[in-house]
This record gives structure tokens, C-alpha cells and sequence, in this order.
């Protein structure tokens, strides 16, 4: 495919009739732009005549009621106003014309697509046929792409991811698999219904009637889940779809989503403070019960002070009170002896012995027993009440907690009120977003589990009715049907093994040519040397490999950049759909060396490519150095009389 002209029509920021005319060669054009002066609105031109869609940046849709140059309806009056966009193009030597118009007459829409083959026009329904079959939507990121939206191909890496899937499943297209899958469908379709015939030759014969009935019972089996694994398949597709346009609106309100979050642990925050702050204050008021001991705490250990030392003296006269007792009862059983040593006692000692005997005769020992009792007892008690210091302590620590709670409360409730003045008024629509995207996330999980269910159910029924087959085969007799519907049967098993395994070796081929094209491309654009190849995964997400053969981690956004482009210049050299390439900002994340070897390399990546660039991404005069011979053309998109305008104004042409 190669483009001729573009003609824009009060399309977006494109007042009146502009034309984008290109040179019929192989190269590149440069398309020169301010920020916000028509850069991603001429990517747009090109996506509106192929699909009939205008994206935003986010991807998502842009309302028909603002694709209308808003310039050109204010000028009108109510009069119509008609946007156009018209693609001159060719294609294995034909020539196409695809125009594409919206009318706009007092506020109502009308749109119209004209397809022209070599001057004769198609008719609307084969027009939209035609378009779809040369520009697949689903493929049309490969050739319009822009620099802004990478972490699309990033997802390719994530076998788990939605955006990852739907991609994966747009490169098997422009690859022409969808082509072999359906067709081993079909094949396998015929093989079914030529079982059916079988067991309706079968029952006709009461020597397999039973067989016959058995095969058609698991007939039926069989296609019902075949149906049941295409509709739950179909249903993943549209929710993958809609699970992708959710992760769009989730990324261009992260920044509401992010406040939303701060704001929700604000709030647990709050609720948590308020709770411990109940706790404090109970805690504060049971501790209030016994402060008491904290405002004696002085008198008390005084009193213990004291009374210990009277308890010592007491415990030193205990002593020898007992000794004395002792002593005394010793004297009863030995009479004039000694008790300790067995000696006959003298006056002296006769008359100290009967002195203690007095002692204890006259119950000093028991009177100063019960004084140690009563002082031990009150030790006991003065110093359970003398918990004084910890509880001083405890009460200071529970009250400043108090105060704490109490100002982290206030900047809770701060916090949220200026988070609420943020969300102004979106706290539903948030959460409703949120809610819808797990609820799809959750139904995709189940469609595809689904899936596998189903068609591990048809597997194995197609295993039961191959071997029932066999059965009614091996019976032989009347019941068997004609030797075609066998031979049918036997061609259609044989084909749709054949474009099975036909699926599996053209796939391995086609990775194995797209990583040996994006490889190459990488290795010409990139500026470490040691990272040295590029290897492919099963969903055709691309990992650079260093000169020891270890995955690079953490790669860069620049380097993502360049693993990008590699992937759209090896799909470009191994699809069997080719075309022009439309590049916006695709220099964003890269530095100067990398620019320069990107645009050096940019007729690798297919045989044209036009360029969307800002000045400071690619100065015209290294643009002019470094393609030379290869640049087609440079264009500037110039302010026209208001800030909605923009001219598309040509710089120079081969």
C-alpha cells in the first residue's frame, strides 16, 4: 500500500480544503508542529477515512459533535457544514479514492462513505466491506502510532494482562492467522456433519440402532459446547474490549482516583483516631480512680521508710528473744548443765539464764511478734498502694496520647475537606468506575474459565463420537453410510489437523521472522552495545537480551521506545499487510543519540513513513542531514486566523 494524497476538510483544528500531497517514492515525509497546532489531529485524519473514528489521547472516542471544525460551524450560522476527509491510496497496482464525510445541518449528523476502485465506485455496504478488509480495526494501532500510548506494548510482557491479550490478538491478525483458525474450523465443521450422516445411516438399522442413537446423543453434546466455547470466547473479545476502554478511563482519572484514595485512608485514619480516642479517655477516667496514690506518693514511701526501719529493730529484738526462748527450755530439760556446752553452771550464770526465763515468762516475745505481724502487714499494703511513680507516668503517657488523637483528628477531617473540594462532587462516579472495572475484570475471568471448560467438554466429545464411529464402522452391513460420507468425513479430520498444525508452524515461523526483523532493527538503533538481541514471547512481547544471554530488567522508557518500534518494523517486514507508517510524537522518551539512529533507520521500518515531530524533537536541519536522499517532503502546521485553525503549509517536495 502506498499513499498518493490526503485532503482535509474543516476536520478538527483543519479549516476550509487542506491537502497533504506525497511524492510517489519510497521515504519519509516531516511533518513540522507546535504542541496543540493539529499534530495528533492530522493522525486523526488518517484514522477517521480508514475507521469512521476520532480518538482522543487517552484512545478513547471523541464526540461527532466536536469532529466538525468549530470555527467553520460558528461562521455558518446554521447553514451545513460539511467535514471531509479524503485518502488517495494504492494497492497492488489499483488505484482507491476513500472519502469519508459528516454533515452537520442545524445541530443534525449525517455521514457518508464513498470507495472508489480505479474511477468505479462500490456500493456502501461493499465500501465498508472493502475498507475493513484493507484496514482491519483491529490493526489499525501498527500503522497509526503514537509515541504517547507505549505502555500498551509493555503489556505484552503480562500474560495476565487485558490491554496484553487484545494487542496479542491484533498481531495474529495482521499476521493473516485468523485466516488458517477459521479455515480449520470450517474443515472440522464439515467432518461434524458428515458424523451426523452416520448416525442417521445407523439408526435406520436395528443391528446399530443403538450406536446410531448414542453416536447423535454426543453429536449433539459436541455442538453444543462448540457453541457454547465460541460464545464464551466471543463474550471475553467484547469484554476485553470493554475492560480496555475501562483501563483508559481509570488512567485519565488516576489523578481523581489517586485523591480518592487519599482520601478513603483519610478517612479509615479518622475513624481509627476516633476509636483509639474513646479508648484513651476510658483508660484516663480508670486511671482517675486511683490517682489518689500518685498525690502521696512522697508520704507513703516515708511511711515505708520508717516502718521498715521499726521492722528491723523489731526483727533484731525477735532474734534474741528467741535465742533467750531457746535457751530457756534447754535449762528446764538439763537443770544445772549448760545446754550449749554441757558445763556446770556457776551463780553468774545461773542468775543470767533465770533472767531470759523472766523474759519469756512474761510474753515479750509474743507481744513483739505481733508488732512485726502488724508493721509486715502494713508494709503490704502501703506499698500495693504505693504504685504511685507508675501510675504518674501512665497518666502522662495516656494524656498526651489524648492530645495526640485529638490533633490528629482535626488534620483528618482537614485533610478530607480538601480532598472533597477536589473531587468536587465525583466521589460516585469514581467509585461507580472502579466498581464497573472489577465487575468486568470479574466476568472476563469467569468467560475465559469458561472457555477453557467448554472446549475441554468438546475435546473430549469428539473423542466419543470418533470412537463410536468407529464402532458403527467396525459393524459393518446396512447401517452403515455411503463410502463418500466416510471419505468426506476422513478428508475433513485430515484437513483440519492439517491447518492445526499448519496454525502452530506458521506462528513459530512468523515469531522467528519478527524477532529476527525487530532484532535487527534494535541492534541499529540501539547505542549500549552489550544489549545484543532481541527474543520473543508467546504473546509477542519483546525482552532485550545482554551479550551473556540474560534478560534485561528494568528496562528504561527509552529503551521501551525502541523495543516498540522494533516490533512495528518487524511485524511491518513479516505480515502479509504492509503499509505506511503515521508516527506522533514518537521521539518523546528518547535522548539525542537515539533520535538520530531512529530517524537514521526510519526506512527499515516500512516503505513510508510520515513523521509528526515538534522542532526541538527533530531540527530541520538534522531531519534534512540525517534521512538526505530519503526525505520526501517537510510540511508545517501553522496557526491560521484563530487559535482553532491550523495550515497545513508545504516546506518543500522531491
Amino acid at each position: 500500500m502506498r499513499y498518493r494524497n490526503l485532503t482535509v476538510e474543516n476536520f478538527l483544528v483543519f479549516k476550509g480544503v487542506q491537502q497533504l500531497s506525497i511524492p510517489d517514492k519510497d521515504g519519509v515525509v516531516v511533518l513540522y508542529g507546535r504542541n496543540g497546532k493539529g499534530k495528533t489531529s492530522l493522525l486523526n485524519a488518517f484514522r477517521w477515512a480508514w475507521t469512521g473514528d476520532v480518538r482522543k489521547r487517552s484512545t478513547r472516542p471523541l464526540p461527532i459533535e466536536d469532529i466538525t471544525n468549530s470555527v467553520a460551524l460558528e461562521e455558518a450560522n446554521g447553514s451545513p457544514v460539511r467535514c471531509r476527509v479524503r485518502l488517495e491510496f494504492e494497492v497492488d497496482g489499483s488505484e482507491w479514492d476513500l472519502t469519508r464525510t459528516l454533515t452537520n445541518t442545524g445541530g443534525e449528523y449525517s455521514q457518508e462513505i464513498i470507495l472508489r476502485k480505479d474511477s468505479v465506485a462500490l456500493s456502501t455496504a461493499d465500501a465498508e466491506r472493502q475498507v475493513a478488509e484493507l484496514m482491519p480495526r483491529e490493526i489499525e494501532q501498527f500503522f497509526l502510532f503514537d509515541g504517547e500510548l507505549l505502555d500498551q506494548y509493555e503489556k505484552l510482557l503480562d500474560d495476565d494482562s487485558t490491554a496484553g491479550a487484545t494487542l496479542r490478538d491484533a498481531i495474529e491478525r495482521i499476521l493473516g492467522l485468523p485466516i488458517l483458525e477459521h479455515a480449520a474450523q470450517d474443515a472440522a465443521l464439515v467432518g461434524e456433519n458428515a458424523s451426523k450422516e452416520i448416525a442417521r445411516a445407523a439408526k435406520q438399522n436395528s443391528k446399530t440402532e443403538q450406536l446410531g442413537k448414542a453416536l447423535e446423543t454426543e453429536q449433539q453434546r459436541l455442538s453444543t459446547f462448540r457453541k457454547n466455547y465460541e460464545q464464551e470466547d466471543e463474550k471475553a473479545k467484547k469484554l476485553e474490549a470493554e475492560s480496555r476502554e475501562l483501563e483508559q478511563q481509570l488512567a485519565e482519572q488516576e489523578g481523581k482516583l489517586q485523591i480518592k484514595a487519599l482520601r478513603d485512608e483519610a478517612r479509615n485514619n479518622l475513624h481509627q483516631a476516633e476509636n483509639e480516642l474513646v479508648e484513651a479517655k476510658e483508660r484516663f477516667q480508670a486511671l482517675l480512680a486511683d490517682s489518689w496514690q500518685a498525690v502521696l506518693v512522697e508520704p507513703i514511701e516515708a511511711r515505708i521508710e520508717q516502718d521498715q526501719k521499726e521492722l528491723d529493730a523489731l526483727e533484731e529484738t525477735l532474734d534474741e528473744l528467741r535465742f533467750a526462748a531457746t535457751l530457756a527450755r534447754l535449762h528446764k530439760a538439763s537443770g544445772d548443765t549448760c545446754p550449749a556446752c554441757e558445763a556446770q553452771l556457776g551463780a553468774d550464770n545461773r542468775s543470767a539464764l533465770e533472767a531470759h526465763l523472766k523474759v519469756i515468762e512474761s510474753g515479750e516475745l509474743d507481744s513483739t511478734e505481733d508488732q512485726a505481724t502488724e508493721l509486715k502487714a502494713n508494709l503490704k499494703h502501703l506499698r500495693a498502694s504505693g504504685q504511685g511513680h507508675s501510675l504518674r507516668a501512665e497518666i502522662k503517657t495516656v494524656e498526651d496520647s489524648y492530645l495526640k488523637l485529638l490533633q490528629q483528628i482535626e488534620d483528618h477531617r482537614e485533610d478530607i475537606d480538601n480532598y472533597d473540594d477536589k473531587l468536587k462532587g465525583q466521589d460516585d462516579s469514581l467509585s461507580e468506575l472502579v466498581q464497573r472495572a472489577k465487575n468486568v475484570e470479574t466476568r472476563l475471568l469467569k468467560a475465559r474459565e469458561t472457555y477453557t471448560a467448554e472446549r475441554d467438554r468438546y475435546t473430549q466429545a469428539k473423542e466419543n463420537v470418533a470412537k463410536l464411529d468407529e464402532k458403527i464402522r467396525k459393524q459393518g452391513g446396512a447401517g452403515q453410510a455411503d463410502q463418500s460420507v466416510y471419505d468426506r468425513q476422513q478428508l475433513a479430520e485430515n484437513v483440519t489437523k492439517l491447518y492445526e498444525q499448519a496454525i502452530v508452524t506458521y506462528r513459530d515461523q512468523l515469531k522467528e521472522s519478527i524477532q529476527q526483523q525487530a532484532t535487527e532493527l534494535f541492534v541499529a538503533m540501539r547505542s549500549e552495545q552489550d544489549f545484543v538481541k532481541l527474543t520473543i514471547n508467546e504473546s509477542y512481547g519483546l525482552r532485550i537480551l545482554d551479550k551473556n544471554g540474560e534478560p534485561v530488567k528494568h528496562r528504561s522508557a527509552g529503551y521501551e521506545h525502541l523495543v516498540a518500534l522494533s516490533l512495528l518494523g518487524g511485524l511491518q517486514a513479516s505480515s502479509p499487510i504492509s503499509g505506511p507508517l503515521i508516527m506522533d510524537s514518537p521521539f518523546g522518551r528518547l535522548d539525542e543519540h537515539h533520535v538520530d539512529d531512529v530517524v537514521t533507520n526510519l526506512d527499515k521500518l516500512t516503505s513510508q513513513v510520515f513523521l509528526l515531530v515538534t522542532e526541538r524533537e527533530l531540527p530541520r536541519d538534522k531531519a534534512r542531514e540525517l534521512l538526505r536522499g530519503r526525505m520526501l517532503a517537510e510540511y508545517e502546521l501553522q496557526r491560521g486566523a484563530s487559535a482553532h485553525e491550523t495550515n497545513l503549509q508545504e516546506l518543500h517536495s522531491v
